[in-house]
């Protein structure tokens, strides 16, 4: 064959195949779109952070800790040729509004707020747009504030008044309109406050116990190439002491940990969006498929002019890949659409505002048109393989009779393409999760569900082939039937149309069944609000003043900080090199949180050892689970604690099994009594508190105890349930991509078959059927499909969401019948929605027309 001959066999195929082109078009523009769309988001946020890296970081390097930075460090930062330095203090506390209230009068109003302490120039990159426009040293000094603009209403404040931080007045002096570094935006504490050095000096919050961020902020000067940069790096992390409790980042790593979550979000959300493209490839084989069995006589004729098997198979395989081609550029449009209206809708999602600013966020992503492409068409050519191999049996001899069927393929035939199709899937798996292992995983789990859906309609059709002629009413009868006759699509519309249901039905089981656990699940004992930072002799007038505020069940437990030194007489140094798991490395070099009691709360219980059994050695008790996983450790170790540079030695006698969910003091390591009295220690404390009487509480508490920190568990949780709930809609849209997109299948395949069904209608008309019955027929044909696919899209869909909540997340999961028949039902409707509309065509043609095509043909 030559290429004038091909191309001129495609523009022939083209002419009046505008319908052909509707159904690949339906088939693949959800999936791909889809595809460019996740692929789209995620290129815009990774150049968004790179661009903005060095905004995101506000300097070129920074050393990042939870303590004060090491004097040698900050030295040697100073030392690097031609850098500026900054010092950044980040913690969380309770401010109060007004200046002059006295404790015995109505205490003022308290919030709780995100603090940042600035020594130095900020930012050194990047915007702080402050409003007025002044420089941030001039408005604060060492009596002012700006804030986030949040802050005035919630507590009734305005510029030029009083805020109380730590119990000391300040002044508000500004607002803050934009901070370059602040990251994790959707879920923050509370608004912002800036204070100085010497503000916060003036202030107890310093004391022992209390909770601080530390950031040395290094700006290298301007040419510093990425050698140089990392060669810097180097030099501060070899003044590091060996724990883990600092770490140096650049700006050009561009926030690998915001990286790594959006990659891991990614991977999700680019397999639902595949897994859409491939109910869409369902679709793609059901064309092929009605497509080739509509040109069994032009391919018996190009044979019988010389074409062989292997090129006509070429020359259709051909064209349908330029449809998918074709198909996938308008799903690649959409996709890019879709993009537009990102920043608007995930505002409150991604990790900073600062990305989707305008002009910072990239809508045009060819990178990720060319992913949908690619994928669109190679969905085409693994779904069009099998049913464009039927193009090889076609007989010559049909020329000359009509009723010369395809021959039947060879088992070995089909099971090679069973099999390169599975593998197709993988591969495109693969490529789109970048994980090999999640790639088998979801191929496995795909073709599990594939099976019992095809399964379901399989033995839906033979139980229609099987019930009796005379059975039930004319609609009945011909809605079995038509789902029981040779060639019928059945198959391919229940496992798309299920399929799509499976992930939006999952998403949602998920969703709801989480946040309901969250919110609804919260023990009636659990406490209402935590106080932090309690200083030994501020406990007791503490204890008294929450009794009169009606406070009930108030516990208060010391709490000692030390840090693991060795394990078994190896040291801890020793065992961070030999681990290879990051979680263990950390477990071992944290600031450890000690507590020591006599007996264990009732949400504790010993399930190896026994308590305070041994009366030689100093004693501790370890949660099980951070013992055995993180530790590696069982009854009997010997643990080493450095306590503000005294060594103490503890021998694990017991290993506790512990109720997070109880909400109560709980701690990984518990010392007998006797070991730690006279450690430097603070008190951590809960108690719950009247329904309504939370935040009198805390303001009262703060005007007595400016240094205690209150942080109520309501407002965390509903700050919780508000992030999951605008991530579980956005993950539910998207995977309502597959569902619809399993519509559109059901769609693509009636209007394939439209030509039959005309005959269908006119047969019926002819013999004096309305088009209200004949509407009636057709809806028991699709309610049955949908029946069929809500049943076991449904199923698959709990399953699902069992192994998510009782696996991935080790929650509860509950079976709600009533959820189950609204999925079923509503499935089962719009699937008769969706066959009956793309049936209207069919419905309306006159019988007159049907017989002169016959007469034509």
């Amino acid at each position: 064959m030559t290429f004038r001959f091909v191309a001129r066999q495609i523009l022939r195929e083209f002419r009046g195949a505008g319908s052909r082109l509707l159904y690949f078009t339906l088939c693949l523009t959800l999936g791909v779109g889809a595809v460019v769309l996740v692929a789209g988001l995620s290129l815009a946020l990774d150049q968004s952070i790179r661009r903005e890296a060095r905004s995101l970081l506000a300097a070129d390097l920074a050393v990042l800790g939870s303590r004060p930075t090491p004097p040698e460090v900050v030295a040697a930062a100073e030392q690097l040729p031609g850098s500026r330095t900054s010092r950044v203090v980040e913690t969380v506390t309770i401010v109060a509004a007004g200046g002059g209230a006295e404790p015995a009068e109505r205490p003022p109003r308290t919030l709780l707020v995100e603090l940042k302490i600035v020594d130095g120039p900020y930012p050194f990159y990047g915007a702080l747009r402050l409003e007025p426009d002044a420089r941030l040293d001039d408005l604060l000094g060492s009596d002012g504030v700006v804030v986030a603009p949040d802050l005035l209403p919630r507590l009734g404040t305005q510029v030029g008044d009083t805020l109380r931080l730590g119990g000391e007045p300040f002044t508000i002096r500004g607002v803050v309109l934009e901070e370059p570094d602040r990251i994790g935006a959707a879920l923050t504490l509370g608004p912002r406050v800036f204070a100085s050095r010497a503000g916060l000096a003036r202030t107890p919050l310093q004391g022992f116990g209390s909770r601080i961020d530390t950031k040395l902020l290094i700006a290298l000067p301007e040419g510093t190439t990425p050698a140089q940069l990392r060669g810097a790096k180097a030099e501060l992390e070899a003044y590091l002491p060996p724990e883990e409790r600092f770490r140096v980042e650049t700006y050009d790593q561009a926030q690998p940990a915001i990286r790594r979550g959006l990659d891991r979000l990614e991977r999700y959300l680019g397999l639902v969006a595949l897994l859409s493209l491939l109910v869409g490839g369902i679709g793609v084989g059901q064309a092929v498929r009605s497509w080739v069995s509509s040109r069994l006589d032009a391919i018996a004729v190009l044979k019988c002019l010389g074409v062989r098997p292997r090129e006509a198979l070429a020359l259709y395989f051909g064209q349908a890949l330029l449809l998918g081609l074709i198909g996938s550029l308008a799903g690649a449009v959409l996709g890019t659409a879709l993009l537009y209206l990102t920043p608007a809708l995930l505002a409150d999602l991604i990790p900073s505002p600062t990305l989707v600013g305008t002009g910072r966020f990239q809508v045009w992503q060819p990178a990720a048109i060319v992913r949908g492409l690619l994928l669109g068409v190679g969905v085409t050519a693994i779904f069009g393989l099998l049913p464009l191999s039927r193009v090889l049996q076609v007989p010559p001899s049909r020329v000359l009779r009509r009723d010369a069927e395809p021959l039947a393929g060879s088992r070995t035939l089909v099971a090679g393409c069973g099999v390169l199709l599975i593998l197709g899937i993988g591969a495109l798996a693969a490529a789109q999760s970048g994980s090999p292992r999640l790639a088998a995983q979801f191929t496995g789990g795909l073709l599990a569900t594939t099976i019992a859906l095809a399964t379901a309609a399989w033995g839906l059709t033979r139980i229609a082939q099987r019930v009796p002629r005379g059975t039930g009413r004319l609609w009945l009868r011909h809605g079995l039937a038509s789902l029981g006759r040779p060639g019928a699509a059945t198959v391919g519309a229940i496992v798309a149309v299920g399929l799509g249901l499976l992930v939006v039905f999952a998403t949602r089981q998920v969703q709801t069944q989480l946040l309901e656990q969250m919110a609804e699940e919260l023990p009636k004992d659990a406490p209402s609000m935590f106080l932090v930072d309690v200083q030994t002799d501020q406990w007791d007038p503490l204890a008294s003043l929450l009794k009169e505020q009606g406070a009930s069940d108030t516990r208060s437990v010391p709490v000692v900080m030390a840090r693991l030194r060795a394990i078994d007489g190896v040291k801890v140094a020793e065992l961070v090199e030999t681990s290879a798991r990051r979680s263990r490395r950390w477990a071992l070099t944290r600031e450890q949180r000690l507590t020591y009691m006599q007996t264990l709360p009732e949400d504790n219980r010993i399930v190896e050892g026994a308590l305070w059994a041994d009366p030689s050695p100093y004693e501790i008790s370890l949660e099980e689970e951070f013992a055995r996983e993180d530790l590696g450790v069982g009854v009997g170790a010997m643990l080493e604690f450095d306590l503000q540079g005294i060594p103490i030695e503890f021998k694990v006698t017991s290993l506790r099994a512990v109720d997070w969910e109880s909400f109560g003091i709980n701690f990984f390591l518990v010392a007998e009594p006797g070991s730690l009295e006279e450690a430097p220690q603070f008190r951590l404390a809960t108690t719950q508190i009247p329904k309504g009487m939370e935040q009198a509480t805390q303001d009262i508490v703060v005007s007595r105890f400016p240094n205690i920190t209150v942080v109520m568990l309501r407002d965390l949780l509903d700050r919780v349930i508000s992030l999951l709930s605008l991530l579980g809609i956005a993950i539910s849209l998207l995977g309502a991509f597959t569902l619809v997109a399993g519509f559109a299948i059901l769609t693509a395949t009636v209007g394939v078959e439209s030509r039959r069904r005309g005959r269908e209608v006119a047969l019926m008309k002819t013999l004096g059927m309305k088009r209200n019955g004949i509407a009636a027929l057709f809806a028991t044909e699709y309610a049955l499909m949908g029946l069929v696919a809500g049943i076991i899209g449904a199923a698959g869909g709990g399953v699902v969401s069992w192994i998510a909540l009782t696996e991935g997340m080790e929650l509860e999961w509950s079976f709600r019948p009533l959820e189950y028949l609204q999925a079923i039902a509503i499935c089962t409707l719009l699937t008769v929605v969706a066959g009956v509309a793309a049936s209207i065509g069919p419905m309306r043609r006159r019988p007159v027309e049907v017989l002169r095509e016959l007469e034509s043909a």
